[in-house]
């Protein structure tokens, strides 16, 4: 069994996070209105915000002192957990360039758990396929856009493969 997915409680929070030290800018501090909806650059020479992360202790220090709730995704056998840093988990942080695409590819095993999870392989019952819920305020609906129809087995397999196409193409390419 690989080790359990990670995750966050505030996607928004997380994703000030990000930009921060993908841009040195400060987005968590930063009021964001319709008149200045984005932080201006530091002043040259001036130490950024939010330095990136350099090992998984400083990301979840990071998110810890930043209301980032970063947890181990339950599973059938294991509860949701919070990192606590000390965990023995392998840390690398990549930025491209406009000049240099990465192409992140999921974990072997992420895409057999999540398969399994989704068919309900090994006498569980399959799971629906969820999408995070703030999509919901991108469709004016309180939740993930719901209902989502129940889809078949085929089409959560051929859904399942153009996510997981999607997020491996946009993840900073």
């Amino acid at each position: 069994m690989s080790m359990q997915r990670i995750n966050v409680d505030s996607h928004q929070m997380w994703g000030k996070l990000v930009k921060s030290w993908a841009t040195g800018r400060d987005y968590v501090n930063h009021h964001v209105t319709d008149a200045d909806p984005v932080p201006p650059e530091p002043a040259p020479g001036s130490p950024v915000p939010f330095p990136k992360p350099s090992s998984f202790m400083d990301l979840v220090l990071a998110c810890k002192n930043n209301h980032v709730g970063l947890h181990f995704v339950a599973t059938a056998s294991e509860p949701k957990k919070f990192c606590r840093g000390d965990e023995n988990v392998g840390f690398i942080l990549l930025q491209g360039t406009s000049e240099i695409s990465i192409l992140r590819l999921p974990a072997k095993e992420k895409i057999h758990e999540s398969e399994a999870a989704l068919l309900g392989t090994g006498g569980q019952a399959p799971l629906d396929y969820a999408l995070p819920s703030f999509y919901g305020a991108a469709f004016g609906t309180a939740a993930a856009p719901l209902p989502m129809r129940q889809l078949g087995l085929t089409e959560k397999m051929e859904f399942h493969a153009k996510r997981v196409g999607e997020y491996t193409i946009n993840t900073c390419t």
